[in-house]
């Protein structure tokens, strides 16, 4: 699934194609894509509108439509939002289609389809489960030590369950939950409540270091994962313990674990995190 780091590539890559654009046409080619409102209603709302802005909350794609309308997007496992070419052949996996009046058009592909979209008013009744409990993100002002401490202190989850709960942190997914805790030098098993304030410092310092070094590599590609001009990352090339099984740990050279924490697979150091 794509995390922060990648969701927030997407925004960027999008924008110059897409922001300042009129919608003249909207295409559903899965009904349940857009989970509110009705597919026909999703349509008209859209036609006519021009994307202003693109904003990201967590995992959550906002495009600004004006006067409080936007269109909130989540890729869930394989969802991509891709801009071409107005020449350009419809792509694999297309799910949806903005024709824009500019040269090209906006694309959402996904291969599992899992992935939603939303019309949505700010202030409305219409509430996206998920999206209204979010937590802070890293590397914002109101992410802290200070914000961390309470709630891991009252917390009896493992660690690594404990910064995946997008009602905690925000955006942090398996690939940089692994790293963070890795940098951390913390074993994903911990009970949450038996981190003393200076684990808990390093890291929250571990999550920011890594989800800033995910965006500055353009986000994490192990099979679909690609950006609005439908490149891949890069991340993947300097990642601790994600996906590396079996291999020598960067720091000490102990062979890697994998593990179940909270049903999600888990690598760590044996040796380093503890």
């Amino acid at each position: 699934m794509p995390e922060l780091p990648e969701v927030e590539q997407v925004r960027k890559t999008l924008i110059p194609h897409v922001v300042g654009h009129k919608i003249l046409k909207t295409e559903v080619f899965l009904d349940r894509l857009v989970q509110y409102p009705a597919v026909s209603a999703f349509m008209q709302g859209t036609v006519g509108k021009t994307i202003r802005a693109i904003n990201r909350r967590g995992k959550y794609l906002r495009l600004e439509l004006g006067d409080g309308l936007f269109i909130l997007g989540h890729l869930r496992m394989t969802g991509a939002l891709i801009a071409l070419p107005a020449s350009a052949p419809q792509p694999p996996y297309a799910k949806l289609k903005f024709t824009l009046d500019g040269d090209e058009n906006l694309w959402f592909t996904d291969i599992r389809t899992f992935g939603t979209l939303y019309l949505l008013q700010d202030g409305g009744s219409y509430k996206v489960n998920g999206y209204e409990t979010l937590g802070p993100e890293p590397l914002s002002k109101e992410f802290t030590v200070a914000y961390l401490e309470p709630l891991a202190h009252k917390s009896r989850k493992p660690v690594k369950t404990f910064i995946l709960d997008q009602t905690v942190i925000a955006g942090l997914g398996n690939i940089y939950a692994d790293e963070s805790l890795a940098l951390s030098r913390i074993m994903p098993t911990r009970v949450a409540n038996t981190l003393s304030r200076e684990e808990l410092t390093v890291l929250h310092e571990a999550i920011n270091k890594v989800i800033a070094q995910g965006i500055a590599n353009h986000g994490t590609t192990f099979r679909n994962y690609q950006d609005g001009d439908g490149k891949k990352g890069d991340n993947q090339n300097h990642l601790l313990v994600y996906s590396r099984k079996g291999q020598p740990c960067r720091f000490c050279g102990t062979t890697l674990v994998q593990i179940k924490v909270g049903g999600r697979g888990t690598v760590y150091c044996p040796q380093c995190q503890k």
